[in-house]
């Protein structure tokens, strides 16, 4: 699906300097490569016995371990969670409504933080199927996102 593949900006960082890595436990690694690539559009990039690595969004190197002992029962927005904040308010609205259609629960509904303030942004937290949270927000003022 063309929209599918929209969702992130999958393309190679050659340009960059930097990109971010965070790993996270998971309890199947086939979950949750079809999680990620289905659900939230990230790429994969490789794939060993006991991890799965995504392109998410070109920016973010996501490696998700197994360790099916350490996977959230209980998800919480804080104090982990990892995601995207997106420079663009209508790549942000295109995620979200994404998610909408595909009927993904929210564990943090769409909301607008902060309003009328320069570091106002919409923010959404959504659970992986190991229980990790991850978050997507756009802030009004790009500059503004840290």
């Amino acid at each position: 699906c063309d929209e599918q593949r929209a969702l992130l900006d999958n393309a190679a960082p050659t340009a960059l300097r930097y990109i971010a890595h965070v790993a996270v436990p998971c309890r199947d690694l086939d979950e949750t490569a079809r999680w990620y690539s289905q659900v939230l559009g990230a790429r994969p990039v490789r794939r060993l016995h006991d991890r799965v690595t995504f392109s998410f969004g070109g920016v973010l190197q996501l490696v998700c371990h197994l360790e099916p002992d350490e996977v959230m029962s209980k998800p919480r927005p804080y104090p982990r969670h990892h995601g995207l904040t997106f420079l663009h308010m209508e790549d942000f609205r295109r995620m979200k409504r994404h998610l909408k259609e595909l009927g993904i629960k929210f564990l943090v509904s769409p909301v607008v933080r902060f309003a009328n303030r320069t570091d106002e942004h919409e923010t959404l937290m959504v659970v992986d199927p190991s229980g990790n949270v991850v978050e997507f927000k756009c802030y009004v003022h790009p500059e503004c996102s840290y």
